[in-house]
């Protein structure tokens, strides 16, 4: 059986799967349909598994309510379990993959769903996602039993911004289920699904042409910019910065139509419960998405559901009409803005609940703003991902507002055919040329990088211990790529706390791996955020120094990663440090 490449989109709001294989494809990349419960006891196969899970009380369903073709679960993942989480509160577990790069909150600390019932067992992040990546691979099996998917290529895709312990988290979920995956973010996996129904992309790029990813997601919404280079004659393409983690997305629309319809209930003497506004959240979802996309449709009725004998008897009754719709989710989340605005920032209450740590400036528009000014670019190519931008209204309003941002007439929209599925379609297409060849987006580090050695020396009245910097990671190494290996031998401190020092170059020229900037010279370097550590001892005393050779690396997510490996045995330590935010 020839090798099949897959791509999995574990997205906040929704998650897919797609794959392609010389056999079961001839070569295309495919949507993988993904069976779920949609009512107790009916199972539909549907393009997208909406990331929920939700925990049934008991007696709520018969047992053969919930059996899926692969067995059953006391826990229902996909469209059923989003729907019931709309009728009841502290049941649903959502947004678990926000939750994985928490400042204040372990990815693996039992928390979700937040606001859960005294007989809800709370879930981790990191075990929602090993939950959600399960399920995916169980529908798989079950679809395809003579090539399981832990025999396969996958590609798991992630925000952009992800930070090292949620990049590993997603690592670590994946292993667990028997998965070796790569990762790749979201953005790029996009670019590479456009890139994959392109017959020739030389025909809709040039050199020096800068593609602005914008990529809103369900929960987040990724930046990042890519360039196209002249390289010895040929046009290759390069990914020169990214953004950081944005949560702001589609989900935010909705409750800005859910806050406006409960806002007119309240004024008409209607005061919903929490379990309501939930039900109305999903009411405004489908009443967003018909009055932004079917051009006839001027107004749609929004109902909510009441408590009482007769469902439809009690319900509460509404309205949004488009021109609601186009002010708050264009005026609001799209509005016109000046290059070098910057997203706002509004004072914040000292004692909050614990929830994800969400921007406090809805404006997509104004982080954009943000987000070219600091890279100062200007690019003439856009590219836009994500189920809002099905909108022909919404794409229209934004192109028209970065076309006034940057000051360019002749700005062109990059499109992909399937806006909600294009990041899982690109990470399968990126597993596949990455096995088989094809173009390659290079993201080499934007600068040398080195790391603090320190050089023993007697001691002298004030006098510091000197630091030498010593380069681990050269300008341009690519990520992704092969490691480079330091040429002498160092000493490492093992069994107790100590700090990692890490420096940047000023100039782009690249070094040599192991040149050494000494202790008088090292004011001309751009001193970084230091880490500090206690490394395993493994059978050495506490506080031994081990001899060790150092080997780096840039992952494809612009993780520098730095080993260091014993001479005199098997152990190794390894320190991550993540370049893109220095």
């Amino acid at each position: 059986m020839q090798p099949v490449f897959i791509g999995i989109d574990l997205g906040t709001t929704h998650s897919a799967l797609f794959y392609a294989s010389e056999e079961l494809t001839e070569g295309r990349v495919d949507s993988f349909s993904i069976p779920q419960l949609i009512s107790p006891g009916q199972v539909s196969d549907l393009p997208l598994l909406p990331s929920f899970i939700y925990s049934p009380h008991e007696g709520e369903f018969l047992q053969s309510d919930l059996i899926l073709p692969w067995g059953s679960s006391p826990l229902i993942i996909g469209q059923l379990a989003r729907e019931l989480g709309a009728k009841s509160s502290g049941r649903l577990v959502q947004s678990a993959k926000s939750w994985l790069c928490h400042s204040t909150v372990s990815a693996e600390e039992n928390v979700l769903p937040v606001d859960a019932l005294d007989e809800v067992t709370k879930l981790s992040p990191a075990n929602v996602t090993e939950r959600l990546l399960g399920y995916l691979v169980q529908a798989w099996n079950h679809a395809f039993p003579s090539i399981p998917m832990q025999q396969q290529n996958v590609v798991i895709t992630v925000p952009a911004s992800f930070d090292p312990a949620a990049r590993a988290m997603t690592e670590k979920a994946a292993k667990k289920i028997g998965l070796n995956a790569r990762l790749i973010e979201e953005p790029l996996a996009a670019f590479y699904a456009w890139l994959s129904e392109q017959e020739k992309w030389t025909n809709f790029l040039d050199v020096n042409d800068q593609v602005l990813v914008v990529d809103v997601g369900g929960g987040t919404t990724d930046l990042s910019l890519i360039q196209v280079a002249d390289v010895d004659g040929s046009l290759q393409l390069e990914r020169i910065a990214v953004g950081r983690h944005i949560l702001l997305g589609g989900d935010n629309m909705d409750m800005a139509l859910t806050y406006h319809v409960a806002s007119k209930l309240a004024n008409e003497g209607v005061q919903l419960e929490a379990w309501q506004i939930s039900a109305l959240t999903q009411a405004c979802r489908t009443a967003k998405e018909s009055l932004l996309i079917a051009g006839d449709i001027n107004e749609v009725s929004v109902v909510v559901p009441s408590r009482g004998r007769s469902l439809l008897a009690n319900s509460i009754k509404s309205r949004l009409t488009r021109d609601e719709v186009n002010q708050l989710i264009l005026n609001g989340f799209f509005p016109e803005v000046n290059i070098g605005e910057r997203a706002q920032k509004t004072t914040r209450s000292g004692i909050r609940t614990l929830n994800l740590e969400y921007e406090t400036d809805p404006a997509i528009t104004r982080h954009i703003s943000e987000f070219l000014t600091a890279n100062q670019s200007t690019p003439n190519k856009i590219l836009l991902n994500g189920g809002v931008f099905n909108s022909p209204i919404v794409v229209e309003t934004l192109a028209k507002h970065l076309s006034t941002l940057m000051h360019n007439d002749e700005m062109s929209m990059l499109k992909s055919s399937h806006l909600d599925y294009a990041v899982a379609k690109g990470a399968s297409y990126y597993s596949k040329i990455n096995a088989q060849g094809g173009i390659k987006v290079k993201s080499g580090l934007a600068a040398n990088y080195y790391i603090g050695v320190e050089s023993p020396m007697p001691a002298i009245p004030g006098m510091p211990t000197p630091i030498d910097a010593v380069c681990v990671a050269p300008f341009g190494l690519e990520e992704g790529g092969p490691e480079a290996v330091l040429s002498s031998e160092f000493t490492l401190l093992v069994g107790e706390d100590v700090q990692f020092r890490f420096f940047q170059s000023n100039q782009s020229e690249p070094q040599e791996v192991g040149s050494v900037v000494n202790s008088f010279a090292i004011t001309t370097l751009f001193e970084l955020s230091p880490i500090s550590v206690r490394l395993f001892e493994g059978h050495y005393p506490l506080g031994e120094s081990v001899r060790v050779v150092l080997t780096a690396k840039a992952s494809e997510l612009g993780i520098l990663l730095i080993e260091a490996c014993d001479t005199q045995s098997e152990l190794t330590w390894t320190l991550e440090y993540q370049v893109r935010e220095s």
